[in-house]
């Protein structure tokens, strides 16, 4: 389940630590105004919002999560959800994977979602 919590006004080099201490890949990122339909992930992530705003939806539940920053978000592997964001948004983000062993687009479709 994806999960929105306070992210207890950590810096940005407490940020790093506890997501490399957690053994995830570190990145920072600057995601352009986007609106992505239904999606999921082949990798696990946790993300510090640092600027902006995104709107997810947890497509299982429905359940629409206003993220601003100072938000910490923990996206479990598989997990169907949709992003709009009419500004963009900045991040500090963990993941389980390479990002060296990305596809262009890491975004995959629902229907290749395995059962």
């Amino acid at each position: 389940m994806i999960e929105v919590r306070n992210g207890e006004g950590k810096s940005p080099a407490a940020i790093e630590a506890e997501l490399t201490e957690a053994g995830l890949y570190f990145l920072v990122l600057d995601v352009p105004p986007v609106e992505n339909g239904a999606h999921w992930h082949d990798f696990s992530s946790i993300f510090y919002v640092t600027k902006g705003y995104v709107r997810l939806t947890v497509v299982e539940s429905g359940e629409v999560l206003d993220v601003q920053p100072g938000c910490r978000v923990s996206v479990p592997e598989r997990a169907l959800h949709a992003e709009n964001s009419a500004t963009g948004y900045s991040i500090l983000l963990g993941v389980t994977r390479d990002p060296a062993t990305f596809e262009e687009d890491v975004n995959l479709s629902p229907a290749d979602l395995p059962g």
